[in-house]
C-alpha cells in the first residue's frame, strides 16, 4: 500500500493534516486529523472541485460515525461551498454525537 502524510494550507494560517492511503490503483483513503467540521469540509471541497470533480467521487465517514457502527461513506454533495459542506459534516457529526 502506498502512503502519504501531508500538510496543506487551506487558506492563511489554516493548516490541515492528513494520511492518503492508495489501497487499489484507483481508490484512496484520505484521513484528516485534528480538524474542525469546517476545516474538513474547506478539504473536502477543493479535493472535489480540484481533483476529483466526476460526480460522487468524493466520499466521507468520521471515526465517530465508525464508532457507533455506521461503515458506509456518505456521498459528498457535488455542488456547494466550503459553508454549505461544513455545516453538512457539523450534521453528520450531530447525529452521532449521543
Amino acid at each position: 500500500m502506498t502512503v502519504l502524510d501531508f500538510e496543506i494550507e487551506l487558506a492563511p494560517d489554516v493548516w490541515v493534516d492528513g494520511t492518503a492511503a492508495i489501497t487499489e490503483p484507483d481508490y484512496a483513503y484520505i484521513t484528516l486529523t485534528d480538524v474542525t467540521a469546517d476545516e474538513a469540509g474547506a478539504f473536502a471541497v477543493w479535493l472535489r472541485d480540484s481533483f476529483a470533480p466526476t460526480p460522487h467521487l468524493v466520499r466521507f465517514a468520521s471515526s465517530l460515525a465508525m464508532a457507533n457502527g455506521e461503515d458506509t461513506p456518505s456521498p459528498l454533495p457535488i455542488e456547494g461551498g466550503r459553508e454549505d459542506v461544513g455545516a453538512l459534516l457539523r450534521r453528520h457529526l450531530d447525529a452521532f454525537d449521543h
